[in-house]
């Protein structure tokens, strides 16, 4: 099996429960995600921008009107 966590000093903060009994002996491998897969990483952020959000419509609707209830009226 393998599970993402965070390391925080001695610990490792697992992003989902082990199906495992509190207080089971269990063995642990420890690698480095490569930097593609970690968040906010340089490789992450250009992904994340040459990837199209997947939207509904209505939420398309909703900010477009959100955004033209929120305009200010421009002065000369």
């Amino acid at each position: 099996m393998t599970y993402k966590g965070i390391a925080r000093g001695k610990m490792i903060e697992l992003e989902q429960r082990l199906p495992y009994s509190e207080g089971q002996p269990i063995s642990v491998f420890v690698e480095l995600l490569p930097a593609s897969e970690r968040r906010g990483s340089p490789e992450a952020i250009l992904r994340a921008m040459r990837e199209l959000p997947k939207l509904a419509k209505e939420d398309v609707d909703e900010l477009e009107r959100m955004i033209e209830e929120g305009k200010l009226p421009v002065r000369p």
